[in-house]
């Protein structure tokens, strides 16, 4: 099992719109597919099996992940590496959970492209590529390269990047969900 993340290292904080009787989301594990720890904070949409995928779909919703991959209520197997117990997970059938795109939040992220510039208006995205890359960027977002109905769009930059209230970097900005005419498989950043 990896080592565990500190909770302020990764993480998708909702600013405005969260929780409420109108407010949307979804729980499902991660597709089989996926070989690489996916972060909380990251965007994933809703595979043919109904399991998770990193990136944005041409004409599925993206969710925003609560939890990610590698988080102790998600894959903790309640053993220590020498087979001693040690407690078991909040959620042991390896569900995640995250918030859809199509509800009124405005959500502050600290998984996206930190080498571009975002500015209030831009519109965002995230690759899906299902790399075998453990450091792969597949959902993260970013503003590069983005055709409006071409790409898929899954948010607005609100007040755009800086540091949150545990001091890490992340992005604000307002869930929306435009289809895309394909999928995205594009570059993240000119530098990323």
């Amino acid at each position: 099992m990896p080592a565990p993340n500190l909770l302020t290292e990764n993480g998708l904080d909702v600013k405005k719109g969260w929780f409420d009787m109108a407010s949307l989301d979804y729980a499902a594990k991660l597709s089989t597919t996926v070989s690489f720890p996916v972060q909380r904070g990251r965007v994933v949409h809703v595979n043919s099996n109904g399991d998770f995928v990193p990136g944005a779909h041409k004409t599925c919703p993206a969710i925003f992940l609560l939890n990610g991959s590698e988080d102790a209520d998600v894959s903790n197997p309640g053993t220590t590496a020498s087979g001693n117990f040690m407690h078991l997970a909040v959620a042991p059938t390896g569900k995640m959970s995250g918030l859809v795109a199509t509800g009124g939040y405005e959500i502050s992220t600290t998984e996206f492209v930190t080498g571009n510039t975002y500015a209030p208006g831009d519109l965002l995205s995230a690759t899906r590529s299902n790399a075998t890359n453990p450091a792969s960027t597949d959902g993260r977002l970013t503003n590069y390269s983005i055709t409006q109905f071409t790409t898929p769009v899954v948010g607005v930059v609100s007040s755009g990047a800086g540091k949150n209230h545990n001091g890490i970097q992340a992005l604000s900005f307002w869930c929306v969900y435009l289809p895309g005419a394909s999928n995205w498989n594009g570059v993240q950043a000119a530098s990323a």
